[in-house]
């Protein structure tokens, strides 16, 4: 492994525990999963619906409501990040593991994902959207998409934030 993708890591790491905590802030009956080594990173303590969302975020819904106890990964897109050479295009989120690895085991246990789609605004990062969408609903939406990698989870798939949500910041899909 390289120098510059050790800490390239960290970053991403490090947005995304920052993205989770507003996520998590936003849905309201949620709190964060206790064991760091899950393969989640939230769990549902009370009914979870359109109605009992904390915050002022749009939350979009795959499913009427999600029960208490439920298992929620959090997984967050830029709005626009960089495709090299100064172009940028719409935000992705990163899924591992459709065999064996962490989306195999989000699959198994009937949890979801709260996918969000967050920007950086005055150096801080702000919250633009959520989505709460079973992880099988997720899995067909990932068909075709996966491909090998070498490394732990063997497979990765990439599914742009424009597939949930039709638009965001006044960019339409």
């Amino acid at each position: 492994m390289s120098s510059d993708v050790s800490p390239r890591r960290a970053r991403a790491k490090e947005i995304g525990v920052d993205v989770e905590f507003l996520v998590v802030d936003a849905l309201g009956p949620v709190r964060i999963a206790d064991e760091s080594h899950a393969f989640y990173d939230a769990v549902t303590t009370d009914v979870l619906a359109p109605d009992t969302v904390a915050g002022d975020v749009p939350i979009r819904f795959g499913v009427p409501l999600v029960e208490a106890g439920i298992e929620i990964e959090t997984k967050s897109a830029k709005r626009r990040t960089s495709n090299g050479g100064g172009q940028t295009i719409r935000g992705r989120w990163l899924f591992k593991g459709c065999d064996d690895g962490q989306h195999a085991a989000l699959l198994d246990a009937n949890a979801y994902y709260a996918l969000s789609v967050y920007d950086d605004v005055d150096g801080d990062r702000e919250l633009l959207a959520v989505a709460v969408v079973p992880a099988s609903i997720v899995d067909e939406l990932l068909e075709g998409s996966w491909y090998s990698i070498d490394r732990d989870e063997g497979t990765l798939a990439r599914l742009s934030w424009s597939r949930i949500f039709d638009s965001l910041g006044g960019e339409e899909r």
